[in-house]
Formats: structure tokens, sequence, C-alpha cells
């Protein structure tokens, strides 16, 4: 069993769960609970198709339910949604001082997450940095059509490194400028955009050794 945190911006971060909740294979979004300054009704959760658009709002209020909880925009009560490993998800926030904890397992096998054609939410979904060269596209026709970003709070891409198997002798991830890139790191539970042309694409996440 183990706690991570995972601070916001003010406005939106990108971030993925870092645990799996014990007995199940995913993180149940009641297990995921805001802390820091207040929080009520200032910190909110959204999941989004592969152009940025929002799916899903969940909102964290203390006054609906008799205990804090996630509400939809209905002020409904929320249970039973549980995200994948490796899901991204956008937390949005009024304060650094705020942030989200999670709790539960770590995960012991490597995760691969299903791209779709365009943007993909996902994250580093273990409490441990992972390396960019140690994430590996997989499946149909990854080379040059697979790349990976990471934004600030408004959405806009900070930086981009793309998938290549001709610029190194090995595959590789390079930059805009086709230069291989080393000493990258992706923090615990750090979300990322991946880009990719097809369904049958893959990003993988190596577990951590334990």
């Amino acid at each position: 069993m183990g706690y991570a945190q995972s601070d916001l911006q003010v406005g939106a971060t990108l971030v993925a769960p870092q645990f799996l909740n014990i007995g199940t294979d995913g993180m149940p979004l009641e297990s995921i609970v805001p802390t820091g300054d207040n929080v009520a009704d200032n910190v909110s959760i959204q999941t989004c198709d592969a152009f940025g658009y929002t799916v899903d709002n969940y909102n964290w209020n203390d006054w609906v339910a008799e205990n804090p909880c996630w509400v939809d925009d209905d002020y409904n009560v929320v249970t039973g949604v549980t995200f994948a490993p490796g899901q991204g998800l956008w937390v949005f926030g009024s304060a650094t001082t705020q942030g989200i904890q999670t709790a539960g397992k770590v995960g012991t096998s490597d995760v691969s997450v299903r791209l779709q054609v365009g943007a993909t939410a996902t994250g580093n979904p273990f409490p441990t940095s992972v390396a960019l060269q140690d994430i590996v596209p997989t499946g149909d026709n990854v080379a040059d059509n697979v790349s990976i970003q990471t934004c600030d709070a408004f959405g806009y891409t900070v930086d981009n490194y793309n998938w290549n198997d001709w610029v190194a002798e090995n595959p590789c991830w390079v930059d805009d400028d086709y230069n291989v890139v080393t000493g990258v790191t992706f923090a615990p539970g750090q979300g990322l955009w991946v880009f990719g042309s097809s369904e049958s694409q893959y990003i993988r996440f190596p577990a951590p050794e334990l």
C-alpha cells in the first residue's frame, strides 16, 4: 500500500494515477482525493477525446453528500468510475497549493496504453520516474508516426519527441530537429499526450524494478 501526491498548477495539470487499487486493475475515481487549500468546488477531473475535447467531467464537492465526494455537472454523486493504468486525466485547480492524492498498490507489469488516431491522454502510471528512452511504441507502423508531447497549464505543447527508426542505429526518440533525445525523464504520475496514427498502436511504460 502506498500514497502519492501530484501537485497542481493554476489551470490544467495533465496527470496519470500512479497506483492500482488493491484487488482491481485500475484506479477508482473515489480513490483520488484533492488536498491542499480550498479544494471544495475548485478541483475537477476531465477525460478527453482524441481532439482534446472533454468527454466526462467530475467536480470535488463537500456539500452535496454527507462527505466530500466527486459529482457530475448536475451535482449527482459519481460512483463506479475506474481509470485504466496509464490513462491520462486533466485535473483543474485554482492554486499551486492544491494536489491530487492517490493510494493503492504499485503495478508490477509493464503498462501498454492503446492509442487513438490523433491524441491520447496518458502518462507515467508508476510512483517512480521513467526515462523517455525506456518508453517504447509498439504495433503497426510506429516509425515516424508516434510522438510524445508535454503540455503547460493552458494545453500548449512544451516539448515534443518523435519516434524514429533511421536517425540512429536503433529506433529512438528524436526532437523536431531530428537530434537524438537523451536524459529526459518523466516524474511519477506525469501526464503526457501521445499522438498516433492507428488504433493498433500502443505506448508501453516499463514497470519499476521492485
